[in-house]
């Protein structure tokens, strides 16, 4: 798929949200990410509800600013609140947003649940597609 500003989030979307729960330990975190190669986990708290995020870059300040052990719970360095899209906002309305927020991954929802995430690797590859289809022409 191309990167079209106006197509909606919800055909581009990750559907597989890989979450932890928040009582486990940033080493668990790490071997989850390293794991699936991923950059980022969802918390979730209880009845399996996300919470929080932990992303590489909050593993990586956590223990040079904080000098988090990997024993550490990972709510307490998890990034909160979650920061959503709609599943029907567009492409670059979720790449606004991502900007405005400084932010690289958003959770995408519809009908108030989570369904999906977006980040910014895959609007990169989308707009990688956009740029070799119109050398292609």
């Amino acid at each position: 798929m191309a990167l079209n500003l106006t197509v909606r989030v919800k055909a581009a979307i990750n559907r597989d949200i890989i979450t932890l729960d928040k009582d486990l330990s940033v080493k668990s975190a790490i071997k989850l990410m390293v794991h699936r190669n991923i950059g980022s986990v969802v918390i979730t708290g209880e009845r399996s509800r996300p919470i929080g995020i932990v992303t590489e870059r909050d593993i990586l300040k956590s223990i040079a600013y904080r000098r988090t052990k990997p024993e550490t719970k990972v709510e307490e360095i998890m990034s909160e609140p979650l920061i959503s899209v709609e599943a029907n906002a567009t492409l670059g309305e979720a790449a606004e947003m991502m900007i405005k927020k400084k932010i690289r991954r958003l959770l995408v929802t519809q009908n108030d649940k989570y369904i999906g995430i977006i980040t910014q690797r895959d609007l990169q590859r989308l707009m990688t597609d956009t740029f070799r289809s119109l050398l292609i022409m």
